[in-house]
């Protein structure tokens, strides 16, 4: 039976970017590697060489990731042109904004659909929380960029972020990793297979990283002696407590049952716990309505705050009685799944694909990263999903591949916590003192089914088309309650207060692709994407509690795939054209249905439509054995064509979190050591043009342009079971923000940055067995 998942290597040149030129490898070798090993994707529900599939893609294997430095899903995405993955978004704990080609979502909510559908083994992940996934055991990551309406097992309109584990099989392929680094950092990671009978093989994993944080928050009192808003620590150190750092523990067991030829089952269990601190922040501007006068602000470019994380209601029952928030922001998750696929005859193969997850998310956000309190945030989101995909995919001949399929979603989730606003603060001086327990349920379901067909009319000619229908409906429920568990008395009206979304949309993709030579292929596409609306998740009264439509994309598309100079270079590019209507976006001023100019808000709404073009190159060189370059280059042109007024955003804004210009590259040679194996120095660069962190693009939220060097030293034994690496990531000590919360506007006029890690040294040993 054909291994739809099977990885033999980067590209026909990747893999031999480990070859020494001294005798690692003969050169026969090395020419069977890029004749050869090739990734083999099932992005259109069939297996096809990358360099084959007319789609834009990006896919990194596990030697490749290690190479450069990457142990999680955020930093391998952001190899690939056009795609933008900030941690930490919004000062929201382990939450990841994820947008590719200008579309994706920074808002954590379960309530909001993710612009960009992220999928672990196939299994979709319906929400943001926990999403900075450490690389465990990977066997190789994808990026599909553009929408994915007709291809993917939920609607993902931006594209898509694909992580595939090891497979099972019968041989060990077995490692232990060890490693330590700055601020203490220390990661172990291990897995092998076992084989439990002829046909039954098992996978385990498993993986723990935790490191010390790098902003370190002190005490006000202490550092400034105005002991008035600080716990006045005099006799000992002002620090009080770090951010940043790391405390992650996980699992994960496959089984593969083949019990026939023609009948592969694969049983998948995964478990993580994190217990990492909360992000790492930098008050960016002070205001004195809330100050008092005192200077909260530490010094520029410095990794430290007054964060105390105690807030101080001023209404309400429990005004003038302090709670603490938690430094950390625990996520528990965990599922299965179940991915099995028979082949009916030599032409029918039938895939079902089912999994449950369940995670359950605490997390705190601040609005000032000081000892102000002017809206402290303690979040817990726990969330229940169940899906089922179910495909029959066949062949005609030589003329025709298709697929007919249908896809259910099921998700459940409850968003409960605290919000604790100062009075005081609001426009014309009325004051809003708020403390607020809250408890909202979320019921989701989508139903879907789709065909794809690719006829070959002629030899290297292919035609796709393809559809899907979506049937959406989700249940929202909002509750507000006082502390003592009694409906609220300012915002009591919302008590048990529904709101209903139900909407219906078909999708479609046609595309054309040509091989004129074995080496280049070329191809154009019109397809369609939509992210599902919704009802205003975060309403602090009842006028709130307003709809959304779905945001909807067409997007067209040329590119070529090429491969030359005897498989020496891969060079692929692509050209795009979106058209993007009732564009999403998350506002946080919203007077139109507040009580009175400045009353709290947080509102997902439609805002207008825009116009995305944009181009992608990405290149993989080894002119030389033992020589390689990898690189990709995205260029991206947004532009609103038509706003609403009452947003506040106008024609010449842009979209949060979308660069002009993204760049990515590295350079490595692998030099042998006659006799003790092969010394292989890397260095590696990003880039990324500036970009907004709040929808109304405010200087204050605005993300200057930066790029951040990399670089490595990996020695490999003769036999390759052995490997040391020391590696570095932000070379030059660069000190950046990876993206901001905001709150611009009257009445609070503050903002937060989310700080990027210092120069980070890591060294590493791993053992591979056979």
């Amino acid at each position: 039976m054909k291994n739809c998942w099977k990885l033999a290597g980067i590209s026909c040149a990747a893999l031999a970017a480990g070859l020494s030129p001294t005798g690692a490898f003969a050169q026969d070798d090395a020419n069977a590697v890029r004749d050869e090993n090739i990734i083999i994707v099932t992005a259109q529900f069939r297996e096809q060489d990358i360099q084959d599939t007319p789609i834009a893609i990006s896919a990194m294997s596990s030697e490749m990731l290690q190479d450069k430095g990457v142990g999680d899903i955020a930093g391998a995405a952001n190899l690939a042109p056009n795609v933008q993955l900030s941690s930490g978004a919004g000062n929201f704990g382990g939450m990841a904004a994820i947008f590719i080609r200008g579309v994706g979502q920074s808002d954590p909510h379960f309530a909001v659909e993710p612009g960009v559908g992220m999928y672990i083994d196939d299994v979709y992940y319906g929400v943001l929380t926990g999403s900075i996934f450490e690389l465990m055991d990977v066997d190789r990551v994808e990026v599909l960029r553009g929408p994915q309406g007709t291809l993917s097992g939920k609607n993902s309109i931006g594209g898509s972020v694909k992580l595939f584990s090891t497979r099972p099989g019968p041989d060990a392929d077995a490692f232990l990793e060890v490693g330590y680094g700055s601020r203490n950092t220390m990661l172990g990671r291990a897995a092998t297979n076992v084989t439990l009978t002829d046909n039954l093989y098992a996978r385990v994993s498993v993986g723990a990283k935790r490191s010390d944080g790098y902003v370190d928050r002190l005490d006000y009192g202490c550092v400034s002696g105005d002991f008035s808003n600080g716990i006045g620590r005099t006799e000992i150190d002002c620090k009080i407590g770090e951010q940043g750092g790391q405390n992650v523990l996980g699992g994960r067991v496959a089984l593969l049952w083949e019990p026939a030829p023609s009948v592969e089952n694969t049983i998948i269990a995964d478990v993580t716990r994190d217990r990492s601190q909360n992000p790492a922040t930098r008050l960016l501007t002070s205001n004195p309505l809330w100050t008092g006068g005192r200077d909260y602000m530490t010094d520029p470019e410095s990794y430290t705050n007054y964060e105390d994380y105690i807030s101080r209601p001023t209404g309400g029952s429990s005004a003038g009685n302090l709670y603490s928030l938690s430094d950390v922001t625990p996520v528990d998750s965990w599922g299965i799944s179940n991915n099995l696929v028979i082949d009916l005859s030599d032409a029918i193969t039938l895939t079902s694909i089912t999994a449950f997850r369940a995670s359950d998310t605490t997390f705190n956000s601040t609005l000032e990263s000081s000892p102000a309190s002017i809206l402290d945030q303690a979040w817990n989101l726990e969330h229940e999903q169940f899906t089922q995909e179910l495909r029959i995919s066949g062949i005609v001949g030589d003329i025709l591949d298709w697929t007919i399929g249908g896809y259910y979603y099921d998700a459940s989730g409850t968003s409960g916590g605290r919000v604790t606003l100062s009075g005081g603060l609001a426009e014309g001086g009325g004051g809003l003192d708020l403390d607020i327990l809250f408890r909202d349920p979320v019921e989701t379901t989508s139903k879907s089914a789709f065909v794809h067909t690719v006829w070959h009319p002629a030899e290297g000619l292919n035609l796709t088309g393809a559809v899907r229908y979506t049937d959406d409906r989700k249940s929202f429920t909002f509750n507000r309650y006082d502390l003592d568990g009694s409906p609220h008395p300012t915002l009591g009206s919302l008590t048990d207060f529904t709101g209903v979304y139900e909407g219906d949309r078909f999708d479609y993709r046609f595309a054309v692709d040509y091989e004129w030579v074995p080496e280049l292929m070329t191809y154009a596409q019109v397809a369609t994407g939509y992210k599902g609306g919704g009802v205003n998740p975060r309403p602090f009264i009842d006028t709130q509690v307003v709809p959304y439509d779905p945001e909807e994309l067409i997007s067209y598309e040329a590119g070529f795939k090429s491969r030359f100079a005897d498989g020496r270079i891969t060079l692929n590019g692509a050209f795009f054209y979106s058209e993007y209507t009732n564009f999403q976006a998350t506002l946080l001023r919203c007077d139109d249905i507040s009580p009175f100019p400045g009353f709290p808000c947080t509102q997902s709404t439609n805002v207008g439509d825009a116009e995305i073009k944009g181009a992608e190159l990405e290149l993989f060189a080894e002119p030389v054995d033992g020589l390689t370059f990898d690189g990709s280059l995205g260029y991206l042109d947004f532009e609103y064509t038509a706003v609403d007024p009452a947003t506040g955003i106008t024609l010449d804004m842009t979209n949060v979190y979308t660069p002009e210009w993204t760049a990515a590259g590295g350079v490595q040679y692998e030099l042998g050591l006659p006799g003790t194996g092969t010394l292989t120095p890397r260095l590696d660069v990003s880039y990324r043009s500036s970009v907004e962190g709040d929808a109304v693009n405010l200087p204050i939220s605005s993300l200057p342009g930066r790029a951040v060097l990399g670089a490595s030293m990996k020695w490999e034994s003769e036999d390759r079971d052995w490997q040391a690496q020391l590696s570095v990531s932000n070379l030059t000590d660069k000190y950046y923000l990876n993206s901001t919360g905001v709150r611009p506007n009257a009445p609070y006029f503050t903002a937060v940055g989310v700080v990027a890690p210092p120069r980070t040294v890591m060294f590493t040993v791993r053992r591979k067995f056979d």
